[in-house]
């Protein structure tokens, strides 16, 4: 089975906003290596990727439970507070929901690993006349 790596960049907003007009307008293509989800700094990454959720990764992937109720027990948070952290998740691509037994929504990972690249422009250094 191959590796499913979901590949996440970081980019200032005007050139992540420059980027998806010019793959509209077929000035540039999509290239299969090029990030598929893009964040506008570390923080904005941390926040999605953060410890609880982080928690919520590892338990679907390692115990894949047949319900968010089956989730939320395995990390003893509630299940409201676990499905909105799931939600968030689904936005990025990073999980989603296949029906279960009784049709229960059960999680699942859509990657194996995440890979993050940074395309943070430096800043320009005025020349000492």
């Amino acid at each position: 089975m191959n590796k499913r790596i979901l590949r996440i960049g970081i980019a200032p907003r005007a050139q992540i906003h420059k980027r998806m007009l010019d793959i509209a307008k077929g000035v540039k293509k999509q290239q299969k290596d090029d990030p598929r989800v893009w964040f506008t700094s570390w923080e904005a990454l941390a926040s999605v990727l953060s410890k609880q959720n982080m928690l919520l990764i590892e338990m679907i992937r390692d115990a894949e439970p047949g319900s968010v109720t089956e989730l939320a027990k395995r990390v003893g948070r509630d299940k409201t507070n676990v499905l909105r952290s799931l939600k968030v998740l689904k936005e990025f691509e990073i999980v989603d929901f296949e029906e279960g037994e009784g049709g229960r929504r059960a999680p699942r990972l859509n990657y194996d690993d995440f890979l993050v690249e940074s395309r943070l422009k430096r800043p320009s250094r005025a020349k000492a006349a």
